[in-house]
């Protein structure tokens, strides 16, 4: 059962808490929770901010297995006819898919899974945070809120790796607050080597650091004078810097990146950026409805003033988050403040939960006493299902495919071209946007098609660069949008006189063009 105890005079949580169960309640609403996130993981490829990322790593899953474990050398596919190493994270949750792959076969639910298995661990360790910080009643509603988060359907059923660096993230969470209670030198190592991982598959993650420190001045400042704490930082650091380095190293040498740190893209926010009210709005909508469910924000702000009142144990905890979250969203403002950046939103995802779970509390404080047990009971149950309504929503979109034109290509690119064929692939992305640097690469027909080759941004559509990519082994051109071809226009002169038009679909103006080799005759 859902517990209502929120005591009014708590200072703090107990350092070691006892052995309190989740209790039936919310154990229920995880198992739920747990059975939809499985039917997901069966469903199609879906969301359309996302779609972009998860062809990308399930390329990468899909590559490891077919090309070779090396964990080392993650191969994208539009890298042309070099092999398509990539700048990118830690490749940890497309390796893991792909070792599935050679024991099952290749099945994308394969990775869905791995991505609901890191979710959970997000969910056990989340707990374990929780019910050390906050009253078992508070604890258990803050779990349900975590739960039945659109965060939590969405990206924990996600080919990304979203819920990997979750899961780490949380777990440093919890070794850090057991070493703040306990002091044993044990949970600062496990805090160190969680933020060692999480930053490996995610270098967003590293405000993490920002928040211990911020939480380390609160709770326990004298500690600060430890050498051991800086040692543990720069421990942290380590295995994540040497990654990026040899990552940049795969750029410099292959040319190809997701913009991590050597280039290619810029997640940067600016002055400009940040003056326009575009910036903050975009970012309370995310939050409000991808984290929060809308329904949880008059109840976070209700647990948020029932923290600040009594500055229980939780508090530096909440308080150190929604500041280093504030300094993050500020830093990666191109994407937090944009519908392709709501994955950048899921670190929000805990301190957000406790906050809803302590106002689920103060809220069932008051109306237990003004209430049967049955209707108590009700009301519970309505207000859980209020909070998981947006969580269903996403589920229900989650369950029609969006691939939209880039599966009609990738299907028509399929029938028309062998495997090993190299196909060039127009996008509507520009190379810059603003004069920033701009990931314009389109993964999706690749990953659909199993094909490689070659990108085109909106802003490269010149029979120069295409007769270039020919040169060098491309036989098929793509072309996803009606306006990247107009009629009359350069390319569709050159495409006249130097390929063969062989799909072409009046309905959602996807073309395939067969480009004649070199030195043939139109």
């Amino acid at each position: 059962m859902l517990s209502t105890q929120l005591p009014q005079n708590a200072r703090r949580a107990p350092s070691l808490p006892g052995r309190e169960t989740l209790g039936t309640g919310p154990l229920a609403v995880v198992v739920v929770v747990t059975v939809l996130s499985v039917v997901r993981a069966l469903g199609p490829m879906a969301y359309p901010g996302d779609i972009w990322r998860q062809a990308d790593t399930a390329s990468m899953a899909r590559n490891f297995a077919t090309g070779g474990m090396n964990l080392f050398f993650p191969q994208i596919n539009w890298g042309g006819a070099g092999p398509g190493y990539v700048e990118t994270e830690f490749p940890l949750m497309p390796w893991l898919s792909a070792a599935l792959y050679q024991v099952f076969g290749e099945h994308e639910w394969l990775g869905r899974l791995v991505s609901l298995a890191f979710m959970l661990i997000a969910t056990a360790a989340f707990w374990g945070l929780a019910r050390r910080l906050l009253p078992i009643g508070a604890a258990r509603w803050a779990l349900v809120a975590f739960a039945v988060s659109p965060a939590f359907m969405r990206y924990g059923t996600a080919f990304m790796p979203e819920a990997t660096v979750l899961a780490f993230y949380l777990l440093a969470l919890l070794a850090f607050c057991r070493w703040v209670q306990e002091d044993r030198g044990i949970w600062l190592v496990g805090a160190a080597a969680a933020t060692s991982a999480a930053a490996l598959v995610k270098p967003t993650s590293l405000h993490i650091g920002l928040v211990m420190g911020v939480w380390l001045v609160l709770a326990a400042p004298a500690r600060l004078r430890r050498q051991s704490v800086y040692v543990a930082g720069v421990a942290a650091l380590v295995a994540p810097a040497l990654w990026l380095w040899h990552a940049s190293q795969l750029h410099a040498a292959y040319g190809n990146t997701f913009g991590v740190i050597s280039g290619g893209d810029s997640k940067w926010g600016s002055f400009e950026l940040w003056l326009s009210p575009a910036f903050y709005l975009g970012n309370l909508k995310t939050e409000a409805i991808f984290i929060y469910g809308v329904v949880g924000v008059p109840l976070a702000v209700l647990g948020a003033a029932w923290l600040w009142r009594r500055r229980t144990a939780a508090f530096p905890l909440v308080v150190a988050g929604a500041g280093a979250l504030v300094v993050y969203y500020f830093a990666v403002g191109r994407y937090s403040s944009s519908d392709l950046g709501i994955q950048y939103h899921v670190y929000s995802l805990p301190y957000a939960a406790i906050c809803v779970g302590l106002g689920l509390a103060t809220a069932a404080a008051w109306l237990r006493p003004r209430l049967s047990p049955l209707g108590f009971a009700v009301v519970s149950g309505l207000a859980v299902v209020a909070l998981a309504a947006q969580s269903v929503n996403v589920l229900i979109g989650s369950m029609t495919s969006t691939t939209g034109t880039f599966g009609t290509c990738a299907a028509g690119l399929t029938a028309v071209s062998a495997p090993n064929q190299l196909v060039v692939v127009g996008t509507t992305s520009l190379s810059t946007e603003s004069g920033v640097a701009n990931n314009f690469q389109e993964p999706v027909i690749f990953y659909l098609a199993d094909r490689k080759g070659w990108s085109l941004a909106a802003d490269q559509q010149d029979p120069s660069r295409l007769a270039e990519f020919r040169q060098e082994g491309a036989r098929f051109y793509v072309a996803p949008d009606d306006d990247l071809v107009p009629a009359g226009g350069a390319l569709s002169h050159w495409l006249a006189a130097n390929a063969t038009q062989v799909r072409s679909s009046q309905s959602d103006g996807c073309d395939v063009w067969a480009l004649h080799q070199p030195g043939t005759a139109s």
